[in-house]
């Protein structure tokens, strides 16, 4: 029932920001429901400028649209609010690594930590070590890289959990 309760609040999160659902039942976000959302962020952060959450997202949406500078500013502001949120320490270097500073974004992935998500840490810090031997791989591959080992952690991160708890319905996050 938790779960349920969980899973309609967010979609009437998603839905009233101006999401729509595919075809597929996925999620289908359109580059200007993102520019959207940003001017909303800005909005919100005009009223609330040390919410680290609000400057997270409007990171995490010029991520998406590939604005890594923009992106840059904003998960640097969340380390300066929430030194260590583990979320945009991930995207800041996965940002980095999208402006061409591809050594100083594997550098922090290789340091990466998410306390309590062993797994979400060790696939990340591992791929980017690893990256860091292959020069010649675009920024776009060495992105989907990491976003690859980071989804490998989580399901295995789900399996830990599983078994610690027995539950199986643990939430990933």
């Amino acid at each position: 029932m938790r779960a349920f309760v969980l899973a309609l609040c967010a979609l009437t999160v998603l839905l009233s920001c101006g999401c729509s659902l595919g075809v597929s039942s996925g999620f289908i976000f359109t580059d200007a429901d993102r520019r959207q959302a940003i001017e909303r962020y800005k909005e919100a952060l005009t009223r609330e400028p040390d919410d680290w959450l609000l400057h997270r997202r409007m990171g995490m949406t010029y991520f998406d649209l590939k604005d890594y500078a923009l992106a840059e500013a904003s998960l640097e502001k969340v380390q300066a609010l929430s030194p260590g949120e583990p979320i945009s320490l991930l995207y800041l270097g996965l940002s980095r690594i999208g402006k061409g500073e591809r050594e100083a974004g594997l550098n922090g992935l290789a340091a990466f930590r998410w306390p309590g998500k062993f797994y979400h840490q060790k696939f990340v810090q591992e791929e980017a070590v690893r990256l860091r031997k292959h020069p010649e791989e675009p920024s776009k591959e060495v992105i989907r890289d990491i976003l690859d080992e980071l989804e490998k952690g989580k399901r295995e991160q789900i399996e830990l959990e599983r078994g610690i708890h027995g539950d199986t319905n643990s939430n990933p996050f």
